[in-house]
């Protein structure tokens, strides 16, 4: 049975639009989901005449675009095509095992981002043992995707080991392909810093922070506009672990770049990098108890929560209680008791309506967590 093997372009596309983390609704994400939209459709009438299932499978799963409300289709969309695909497995396990456990992983990518974190573990450590075992005889096309299976398995069960191995594998790929595979030797580093600095092995994860930094930077003078985002987020994942440390000059100059960076950024793209700007603000204003940045984040915040309450009405707690926090320091009771007030009258919205948008302890969150990269597969 034949594959259409321009699903690659596709594929790799959406992909992109995954680990780049394109704001959904941008104008970045609005163009990659149109060209994949148009194809996606071309593919399924073609499909669709001709009455070949497995086509049909690879055109459901390739619009892998999580974003909101738009998560359920998307789930259909891959469910279905992952039935299917293990179907036609069962008949041509060679040509079809690689897309049932690329669609394993894609799913499990879902799975996470809902926090159904069982079914994600189940749907990763089944796409590893398929890649595991077409590795063996095929090492060249599926160790990057094994690599990102088990990045994003040791990412969602915080396994060192597991990322270890993922950033080992694309070591050896950047050797031969350095413009491929660097980004994930950054993205694997990434991730590494975040869990070594989870438990509290600071100086572990400042070498891989700085190494990631190092390696964006460099990636950034030939691609600035794809890479610019990662250099200013790895110098936040820096400004917070020094700021842990009371390295408190470093820190600061590390979130100054970064909202620098991010005030360029969105300029041309508000509405994916005004969140950043915000964070960033916040970050900086708590180290520096300068009330001005924490404000101006406020007042960002709930622009973008006027848009999004979903995703930013918890960020407009969050940061109300940054305030309540500095305010309560320099004795301005009653000020404080109002900005503690309304954060506890969102929360308490927020709670009857989506209570996993609520923090263990808002008191304490008083920066935004460290984004976590996860690796979308697809096939060449």
């Amino acid at each position: 049975m034949a594959v259409l093997r321009s699903s690659c372009c596709r594929g790799l596309l959406a992909v992109l639009v995954q680990s780049l983390w394109l704001a959904p609704g941008s104008s970045a994400w609005q163009i990659a989901t149109d060209h994949i939209t148009a194809e996606r459709q071309i593919r399924f009438d073609w499909a669709e005449k001709e009455g070949t299932h497995a086509e049909l499978a690879d055109t459901r799963n390739s619009l892998g675009i999580p974003a909101g409300d738009q998560n359920r289709d998307v789930r259909n969309e891959y469910e279905e095509a992952l039935r299917t695909y293990r179907q036609s497995a069962q008949e041509d396990p060679e040509t079809y095992l690689p897309y049932v456990a690329a669609t394993l992983n894609n799913l499990g990518i879902l799975d996470s981002q809902e926090n159904r974190v069982r079914e994600a573990r189940a749907k990763y450590e089944e796409a590893v043992k398929i890649y595991r075992e077409l590795v063996q005889k095929n090492a060249e096309t599926y160790l990057p995707d094994l690599a990102a299976a088990l990045n994003n398995l040791g990412m969602l069960d915080g396994d060192k080991n597991r990322i270890e191995e993922a950033l080992k594998t694309w070591r050896e790929l950047a050797h031969k392909d350095p413009e491929t595979y660097l980004p994930h030797v950054a993205a694997a580093l990434n991730n590494l810093g975040i869990l070594d600095g989870d438990q509290n092995w600071m100086n572990e994860a400042r070498k891989e922070h700085a190494e990631a930094l190092k390696t964006y930077r460099k990636l950034a003078q030939k691609n600035s506009e794809t890479y610019l985002p990662y250099v200013a987020m790895t110098l936040n994942h820096l400004g917070i672990l020094d700021s842990a440390q009371k390295r408190f000059n470093r820190a600061r100059k590390e979130h100054e770049e970064a909202l620098e960076t991010y005030r360029k950024l969105a300029q041309d793209d508000p509405q994916t990098f005004l969140p950043y700007v915000a964070a960033t603000l916040n970050n900086l204003g708590m180290l520096n108890r300068d009330q001005n940045r924490i404000e101006e984040a406020l007042k960002t915040y709930r622009e973008l929560a006027q848009k999004d309450p979903r995703t930013f009405l918890p960020e407009v707690a969050l940061t109300l209680n940054n305030l309540g926090i500095l305010d309560s320091g320099r004795n301005r009771v009653q000020k404080a008791q109002r900005e503690y007030e309304e954060a506890l009258k969102i929360y308490r919205e927020l709670a009857q309506k989506s209570p996993e948008a609520i923090p263990e302890n808002p008191m304490e969150q008083q920066q935004p967590a460290p984004r976590r990269l996860t690796v979308g597969c697809s096939l060449c």
